[in-house]
């Protein structure tokens, strides 16, 4: 089993779930606080972090409403992510 791989469709999924914002305060804890290995992988963890952190609602783990520019950005990573091969 290639871990590399298995962690870039849990980076997807969990990306998706944040433009449906469906992620649970669980999820996005352990998305925030976890890091990755790879640096590509972690590079795009941080970026990911960055956006959501600045549009937290007062709860501190969900977005308010994103914005096209964010919901963008993030569906940019998503593609990238699923043309990567690791």
């Amino acid at each position: 089993m290639n871990i590399h791989n298995e962690v870039r469709k849990h980076l997807i999924n969990f990306l998706k779930k944040v433009l449906d914002q469906t992620y649970t305060r669980n999820e996005w804890e352990n998305y925030s606080y976890s890091t990755y290995q790879n640096a590509e992988l972690e590079y795009i963890r941080r970026e990911v972090i960055e956006t959501i952190s600045k549009n937290l609602e007062p709860n501190g783990f969900k977005m308010k409403t994103i914005s096209k520019e964010n919901r963008d950005s993030i569906q940019t990573i998503i593609n990238k992510l699923e043309r990567m091969s690791i």
